[in-house]
Order: C-alpha cells, then sequence, then structure tokens
C-alpha cells in the first residue's frame, strides 16, 4: 500500500511544498529515502521508527521506501519528520490513508514522540492555506502559524496525538485566530524621542526626508555631534506596519529561526546594528547553505552601520548590489537563492581617523593625506548610492538650552502624509517610495516646474554632478516637495536636495588632495 502525506521544506526564506510517498513491500526490514535528501532528512529514520514504537505503535517490518517528490530539488532539515511517520503509520495500515489528503505536517519527533518546534512554520503555513489545507505544527510553533489569516492551525504535542486525531478518537481543537484585527497596525510605545535631541534640527529634517521616502543616508561628523543619537530615534518616525509586512518580515525570521515563545512574530519594523567588524557574509548573507544577513534580517525596517568608514572596503561595496535591486541572490550546488533586502541605510561615520577633521576646536592631528585615505575607504560607486549626505558639527550652548524642536510624533505624522501621497501617486505601480522610481518614473512623475529645471542644470554643470546623484537628487526633491503636500516640485525643494547631494563629498575629496 502506497501513502501520500503533504510537507513542506525550507529553502532560503520560503518554503517548498513536497510530497512524501511511503510504499512497504515484503523483504529484509530497511528503509530507503530518495528525492536529493540530504543527510538531516536521512536521520530522520532513527527518530521517526523509536517515535513510532514509543507511542505505542508498531514499526513495520520490511522494505520501507519513501520518495520525497519533486525528487529534483534538495531537501534538508527536520521538518519532515511527523510528514515521515504519518507516512509510514498509513502505509501499514495503522491510520486510514484517505484523511491525509486535507493536511500538511511539520514538525521535528524526539525519540519519545514529542513533536517539537521548526524553522519556518509561518511560511509553511502560507502554503498549506494556499492549498486548502489545514496543517498540523508543533504546539511551540501554533502561534506562529496563527499569523496567516484564513489558515487552520492544528497544534500537537505528540505523534499520538497526532494519530489520535486522524483515526477520529480525538479532536485537535483549531489555534486561536490571529493575534491583529484590522490592517494589524498598533501604536508604537517610545522610550526615546527626537524631542530630546537638542540642536541639529537640519539633521532631523534630513532623516524626517529620509523616512518619507526611503532614501540611505550618510552622517558624517567628530565624536558627540549626535549621529548614534540620531539614529536611534529614526525606527519611531517610521510608519506603522501593515498586516502584508509583518507577514513577510515574519517569514524572514521565522526562516532564519529567530523567533521564539517570546517573540513569535514581528510587529515592529527591524532595527539592525551590526557592529562595524561584520564580516561579508554577516552583512549580505550566505554560506555553504545560504541564510540570511543583516540586510535581510532589516528588510522592511532600517539597517544601522555605525562607524563605516572602519568596516573591511570589501564588505561596504558589497552593499552596491543590494542598494539598487533591494534583494541579493546566491547561486549553490545549482540552485539560486534570492533574499529581499529592501532595508533604509543609516550610516554613520567620522571625518578622519581621529575624529576632528573640520572641527572648530581645532583638534584634528590627522594630516591631509591621512584624511584622504581615510575617506577613500568608502569607495565613489557606492556613496553614490546613498541619497542623503550630511555633515554633522557641534552643538552650540544656545542649543542645548534652547526649547526643544519636533517630536517624534509630529515626525511620524508628517512621514505618514508623505507616504500616503506617494501611494496615490504610484497606484497599481510596485514602486511605492520615491527612492525605488526608476529614472523613467522619476522624469515622469517628479512635475518639476521650469525654475526648479534651471536650477537642477546649472547644478548639474556648476558641480559635476553624475547622472545617479542627479537621479537621487531630483528623487529626495520630490519627497521633500511631498513632505510639505505640493503637487509640483520647484527651485526651493530642488535648492534643499542639492545640500544633501555628494557633490559636497567629491568637493572636499579635491580639496584635500590639493592640500596633499
Amino acid at each position: 500500500m502506497i501513502s501520500k502525506v503533504y510537507s513542506a521544506v525550507i529553502k532560503g526564506i520560503d518554503a517548498l511544498p513536497v510530497t512524501i510517498e511511503t510504499d512497504i513491500v515484503r523483504g529484509m526490514p530497511d528503509i530507503t529515502i530518495t528525492g536529493l535528501a540530504d543527510a538531516t532528512v536521512k536521520e530522520a529514520a532513527v527518530r521517526v521508527r523509536a517515535a513510532i514504537i514509543n507511542s505505542g505503535y508498531t514499526f513495520p517490518l520490511g522494505r520501507i521506501s519513501i520518495n520525497i517528490a519533486p525528487a529534483g530539488v534538495r531537501k534538508k532539515g527536520s521538518v519532515l519528520d511527523l510528514g515521515l511517520a504519518v507516512g509510514i503509520l498509513a502505509a501499514s495500515g495503522q491510520i486510514p490513508e484517505k484523511e491525509l489528503s486535507g493536511y500538511m505536517f511539520a514538525g521535528e519527533l524526539s525519540l519519545d514522540g514529542s513533536v517539537c518546534a521548526v524553522k519556518g512554520i509561518l511560511n509553511i503555513t502560507e502554503k498549506a492555506c494556499a492549498a486548502g489545507r489545514s496543517i498540523i505544527v508543533p504546539e511551540e510553533n501554533s502561534i506562529e502559524a496563527s499569523v496567516v489569516r484564513g489558515a487552520a492551525v492544528l497544534p500537537a504535542g505528540s505523534l499520538e496525538e497526532v494519530t489520535r486525531h486522524l483515526t477520529h478518537a480525538l479532536e485537535i481543537k483549531p489555534a486561536a485566530g490571529s493575534f491583529m484585527t484590522g490592517d494589524g497596525r498598533r501604536v508604537r510605545q517610545e522610550t526615546v524621542d527626537f524631542a530630546d535631541v537638542k540642536g541639529q534640527e537640519n539633521a532631523k529634517r534630513a532623516l524626517l526626508i529620509a523616512a518619507a521616502g526611503g532614501h540611505g543616508v550618510l552622517m558624517t561628523g567628530s565624536p558627540s555631534t549626535g549621529k548614534t543619537m540620531l539614529a536611534e530615534r529614526l525606527p519611531g518616525i517610521m510608519p506603522p506596519m501593515s498586516y502584508e509586512e509583518i507577514i513577510k518580515t515574519t517569514e524572514i525570521y521565522s526562516a532564519a529561526g529567530l523567533l521564539s515563545g517570546e517573540m513569535p512574530y514581528i510587529m515592529e519594523r527591524p532595527f539592525r546594528r551590526p557592529h562595524h567588524s561584520v564580516t561579508e557574509a554577516g552583512l549580505i548573507g550566505g554560506g555553504t547553505v545560504p541564510r540570511p544577513g543583516e540586510i535581510t534580517l532589516a528588510s522592511g525596517g532600517i539597517l544601522f552601520l555605525d562607524e563605516f568608514a572602519e568596516m573591511d572596503p570589501r564588505v561596504t561595496d558589497a552593499l552596491r548590489e543590494p542598494l539598487e535591486r533591494k534583494k541579493i541572490s546566491f547561486i549553490r550546488q545549482g540552485e539560486t537563492y534570492t533574499f529581499p533586502a529592501d532595508f533604509l541605510l543609516v550610516a554613520a561615520s567620522n571625518p578622519c581617523r581621529c575624529g576632528y577633521y573640520g572641527d572648530p576646536s581645532g583638534r584634528c592631528i590627522c594630516t591631509p593625506g591621512e584624511v584622504a585615505r581615510y575617506r577613500q575607504k568608502l569607495s565613489g560607486p557606492l556613496l553614490d548610492r546613498i541619497d542623503i549626505h550630511l555633515d554633522l558639527k557641534g552643538v552650540a550652548y544656545s542649543d542645548l538650552t534652547g526649547k526643544a524642536g519636533m517630536s517624534t510624533a509630529e515626525m511620524r505624522e508628517m512621514v505618514v502624509q508623505a507616504r500616503r501621497v506617494q501611494r496615490a501617486r504610484f497606484g497599481d505601480v510596485m514602486t511605492v517610495l520615491n527612492s525605488g522610481m526608476t529614472d523613467r518614473m522619476a522624469e515622469e512623475m517628479s512635475y518639476i516646474d521650469e525654475e526648479g529645471e534651471r536650477l537642477l542644470g546649472r547644478a548639474y554643470d556648476a558641480f559635476g554632478l553624475s547622472p545617479r546623484v542627479l537621479g537621487k537628487t531630483v528623487r529626495v526633491a520630490r519627497t521633500i516637495a511631498d513632505i510639505a503636500g505640493k503637487e509640483r516640485v520647484d527651485a526651493g525643494d530642488i535648492a534643499e536636495a542639492l545640500q544633501y547631494s555628494r557633490w559636497e563629498h567629491n568637493g572636499n575629496k579635491d580639496n584635500n588632495q590639493r592640500e596633499r
């Protein structure tokens, strides 16, 4: 008798549905698993045999052949354990095979028959829901799985519970419905506020523009100018996550095995802050079996890279592709793994190794050549991919004792309104933020008036802007106009956007070279 059981495996951060076919014939006792199963799947035979016996069932004697289809895709992990055990029990006639078509099974088995938590259960549950099947999952994964709207999630603590449910001796009650109501939004609980930042109103304005349009930022300044303080407050002005964004982000963390009973889903935009010594694999992802890196874990949120110029240039240059494509791909053993990388980059750097180049105190001890070499650690092509460049100066005493500026709540409301304008403009187009506009979209949807066009042309010639920097200046100007609620981009918007363009860095670099 041949049984068919439905399950899934995780490939990268995606779930791949599979069918477990089991056949038992007379012969010397043996288990053969085919279908490009790796060692972790083949080791399941030992766990499954012990789990079946210790759950009070009979492990069949004979030749057991198991095929995991599709056979051309590699399978790894312990997520198939439960499906393998159910398939053997059905093929040996201990549970009715006809009961299996409406279910998908996912879970690791311990030797005593307990069903243990696995990675990627949210991703697998989505596949089960799309196929119209109920899914039996480990109890520890039930809250995570129930995030999927419309999914019939049945939490099981042991193999015996599963088999008794399939033989109608016990009914496993579905897990509670989705944890969210409405569109999944919730009020962010503030712990830090932009109102606490005295002075640096220009920097706060730039970060407001960055959050509104999804523009990457590089802050350069001496120690104690507030770079880290500003970056840590940026998540507070980001708009709440929609249900779709929560699902997409939780999928990433689920597949990476970073969820837990205390954090079974992600409802706040990620804020990732790797150390400046992070490796290329740690930042970008990769490995023999590719795993998500920091750029993927930050997708939908913020990636903060402090001490940017102290990072290995090979690591920082690896950001160039994901900053453009919003995703990263790896090829391993003939298979392609693609991870999302749609993050808001916020980087901070000192202007030189001692940190005080250009500081009014005159404390810099670096030579012009040392300053130039320090800045050259960040390549031009990488800097061209960052929309907003900020040079931070020290805060005056009068600013420290003055009144507070914009608060986080005020800035967040402006960001939400600007993004609402962008969604209305782009309509059905996949791009929803100005930073993601193609060159053609920027040309058609920026709506620059005549005076603004003249100013942009003069700046292009006078400052020697590259076409890429010019395009990013236009996108930033469009966001500035959106914040102000203006349909057309005027000369004032262009002038402000030019303050953040990379021409200032080119000028500083040229000055340093002349000094040297």
